[in-house]
């Protein structure tokens, strides 16, 4: 048995009105999917807490239970009980349990020599929020569903993390816990087309760090990578692990660049540029510091 539980909070991760409140619910509930997709478990049972104004009409929150319900039973999900409080803002907690197939993944246990892949594309979501927060009216991409694709990689991979704080940051959590080096090829990073139309020659960066992504990260040993066949969606090879201390490289042409920190989504930042708005899947460019070497 796994067990999870995340948050969105108006403010931080979403406005009202950027999408309508059934696709709200069900963003809450799949979010925490992919956490359980992550360790190659099937979700099974969850729990909703909803922190509400009192003013917030009930069509509102009837909405956003219903898109929940309805995702979770596509899912085979139980919605068995939870909570409401009033509170300043709107908030949205799910706990989700799920069951372990035969193998459960972890961020520990990828080795040196294991090589790297991500499902689907990133940098999607954040350049779609990058425009709400524009004040353009574009539509926010569902979260993915990689539950069966990971159940499929499970049993060949050594590790995995989903990406929800940005590629970099959450393979940089990957690398502290199995005690390894990470080399990144920029050219191989999948980037979405959204992302590449919006932000050029910019977009592999930003979709390195941006976050809100909810796609998977796996670690494969390279003589298992030639058994995965087909899993249901995109997968793209986009380094490999080596040995040496937790780090994060990457190979962008003829220069490897070491990352500096562990650059991504961070709810404590405490700088300037992070208040005052939803903080999810603010551009983080400025923040992706890379040392030659």
């Amino acid at each position: 048995m796994v067990l999870t539980t995340d948050a969105l909070v108006e403010g931080t991760h979403f406005r009202m009105g950027w999408e309508p409140p059934p696709a709200l619910g069900r963003r809450a509930l799949r979010i925490n999917v992919s956490d359980v997709a992550a360790m190659g478990a099937v979700p099974r049972a969850a729990l909703v807490a909803i922190e509400a104004p009192a003013d917030l009409p009930v069509r509102v929150l009837d909405g956003i239970m219903r898109g929940l319900v309805a995702d979770a039973r596509r899912l085979a999900v139980a919605v068995v009980g939870g909570n409401v409080a009033a509170g300043p803002h709107l908030a949205l907690t799910v706990t989700l349990i799920g069951e372990t197939g035969p193998r459960l993944l972890r961020r520990r246990g990828a080795r040196a020599g294991d090589l790297l892949f991500v499902t689907g594309t990133l940098g999607g979501a954040a350049a779609a929020v990058r425009a709400l927060e524009a004040g353009r009216r574009v539509s926010r991409p569902p979260v993915p569903l990689r539950v069966e694709t990971a159940r499929r990689l499970a049993r060949l991979a050594t590790a995995a993390i989903d990406v929800s704080d940005g590629l970099l940051q959450d393979l940089g959590h990957l690398c502290r816990a199995s005690g390894v080096t990470a080399e990144i090829e920029a050219a191989r990073v999948p980037v979405a087309p959204r992302c590449r139309r919006e932000l050029g020659a910019e977009a592999t960066r930003f979709a390195l760090t941006a976050g809100e992504d909810y796609e998977l990260l796996l670690a494969i040993p390279p003589r298992a990578a030639g058994r995965i066949g087909t899993v249901g969606c995109r997968l793209t090879r986009i380094g490999a692990l080596r040995a040496g201390p937790p780090a994060v490289r990457l190979i962008d042409g003829a220069r490897s660049l070491r990352v500096a920190g562990w650059p991504g989504f961070d709810h404590f930042a405490g700088r300037p540029r992070d208040r005052g708005g939803p903080a999810a899947c603010r551009p983080r460019g400025s923040r992706l510091r890379m040392v030659a070497g």
